[in-house]
């Protein structure tokens, strides 16, 4: 129940967020302007750095304190949050740090894409966001934790109200004159009141208090351990998101617009990640539980093709959607200036297709602590992201950039992990993915036998593209009740939809 409950509260999450993105991203654009949103994204990605600091402890937090709630070891569960939010308050000073120093370095890095009065700009936007990035880094226990109790209507109601209380302040902020300075400064503000709330909640409501007496050192070498390979991860995953608009500032001569393109593709991608990413926070304690009984790799694999196929399914539809009316999407959304992000954005959504439908193997390698050769293999692929993109910049910068990420995430995400399942979960990854198209694929190939059509014949506009996406979704729905869909995953939706009823009577 609490998983089912988390995942839809994660929906629901996703989906403001999303509305957020389409209310709120055209007006600070055009508020701004492209190239002072181009240095404010630069200035955000440099400052998505910092989370590195973590060290993959976030993620072991809640697989510990998800093992200790199973095995009943209360005082273990307490030293085990002492010693990691012990850790987070030091990283959260080590981010500080790391943080002035990045704005010192910031008009030398990027002398070459920025103007001077740009590099000041971006250095002023850094320092508020790395405060930011402290606070959270330095509450990261708390946040983690609750997850790890499944409070899932918790963290997600707060990320919620925080979600709506930033659109209108920071539609407050712009038309007041303060520009990309109040979109941040917001941003920190309702950062600090949200964490403090999750340390509050921790503390008073769950009762779980640290306890830093009688630490083991084994303890600490197993969260180091565990922690370092996700950490390999965590640094493959932020180059293959972020290093792009880091090399098209140094790189490339006068890039600020550029940057504000590249960033408007990235930013639909972060959301098309939010859909397949919303499962993902709710999976681990279960997988631990699953994991924990010893289960045989057919029944691991019969998990996998399980949760794969709900996360294809609800994947499949958007990316189809935004191949066939994408381009217009943005052009109506953001504007005929910002036409060429859909490049960037097919691009890494075909390639994240992949590797969150699949993402339910690596919570596998996680709960076993068998994610070594994962993180190093990600970890080698990934830093030849950073030569290809390099050599491919100097081709098209745009393109370019996009395309080197794209082949990379293709190569370690998605061929290199396959190698992985299959030596360590013992599965087959034939049938896996047999397991998970089934059904499904038909009708996305109905989707788009429908779309194409509209899309070429019906004109455009913010009317007939909903109409568009709204046949599409219509025809995709339909194939997949009357053949796509298996019997488990009806009697889910069917019993989603009686609860929905049944709380729109009682009220």
């Amino acid at each position: 129940m609490n998983r089912k409950a988390g995942v839809i509260l994660s929906y629901v999450l996703m989906v403001i967020e999303i509305l957020s993105t389409l209310l709120l991203t055209p007006f600070v654009i055009r508020t701004l302007g492209q190239a002072e949103y181009g240095v404010y994204k630069l200035a955000a990605t440099l400052n998505a750095y910092l989370f590195l600091l973590d060290l993959g402890v976030g993620n072991a937090v809640t697989r510990f304190i998800s093992k200790y709630r199973v095995t009943g070891d209360r005082e273990g569960e307490r030293r085990f949050f002492g010693v990691a939010s012990v850790y987070y308050l030091l990283i959260a000073l080590i981010a500080l740090a790391a943080g002035f120093v990045l704005v010192l370095l910031f008009p030398t890095v990027f002398a070459k894409g920025l103007s001077a009065e740009e590099a000041a700009l971006g250095q002023k936007l850094l320092s508020i966001t790395v405060i930011s990035a402290a606070v959270t880094l330095g509450t990261t226990a708390s946040h983690n934790a609750i997850s790890a109790y499944e409070r899932f209507a918790v963290s997600r109601t707060a990320s919620i109200v925080q979600i709506i209380l930033r659109i209108g302040l920071t539609f407050a902020a712009l038309k007041l004159g303060y520009g990309s300075i109040g979109v941040v400064t917001v941003n920190l503000i309702l950062t600090v009141i949200c964490r403090l709330f999750y340390v509050f909640y921790v503390r008073f409501a769950i009762g779980l208090r640290p306890l830093l007496r009688g630490v083991r050192r084994s303890l600490v070498k197993e969260i180091v351990a565990y922690s370092s390979l996700i950490f390999l991860q965590m640094i493959a995953t932020q180059l293959n998101s972020s290093v792009d608009q880091v090399l098209l500032g140094a790189l490339v001569t006068s890039s600020s617009v550029l940057l504000a393109i590249y960033g408007v593709g990235a930013q639909i991608v972060q959301y098309y990640q939010s859909l397949g990413a919303a499962f993902n926070g709710v999976l681990m304690p279960g997988v631990v539980r699953m994991i924990e009984a010893r289960p045989e790799p057919g029944a691991i694999m019969d998990e996998m093709v399980r949760i794969s196929r709900l996360i294809f399914m609800v994947l499949g539809i958007f990316w189809c959607g935004f191949l066939i009316n994408g381009r217009e999407f943005i052009c109506v959304w953001a504007g005929e200036k910002n036409a060429d992000a859909y490049i960037v954005s097919a691009l890494l959504m075909t390639a994240f297709m992949f590797t969150l439908t699949q993402s339910i193997g690596s919570q596998v390698l996680w709960a076993r602590n068998e994610h070594k050769e994962q993180a190093i293999l990600k970890f080698c692929v990934v830093l030849a992201n950073i030569i290809l993109t390099v050599a491919l910049i100097q081709w098209d910068p745009l393109v370019g950039a996009a395309l080197g990420t794209f082949i990379s995430i293709m190569l370690g995400d998605v061929l290199v992990m396959n190698v992985v399942f299959r030596k360590k979960i013992g599965i087959s990854m034939l049938r896996y993915y047999k397991g998970v198209i089934k059904g499904i694929l038909p009708c996305l190939i109905i989707a788009a036998a429908v779309g194409v059509p509209l899309m070429l014949l019906l004109p455009r506009g913010w009317i007939w593209l909903l109409i568009k996406c709204f046949a599409m979704a219509a025809a995709y729905i339909a194939a997949l009740w009357l053949f796509g869909m298996n019997d488990y995953e009806k009697t889910l939706v069917g019993s989603l939809f009686k609860k929905i009823l049944s709380l729109g009577r009682n009220k």
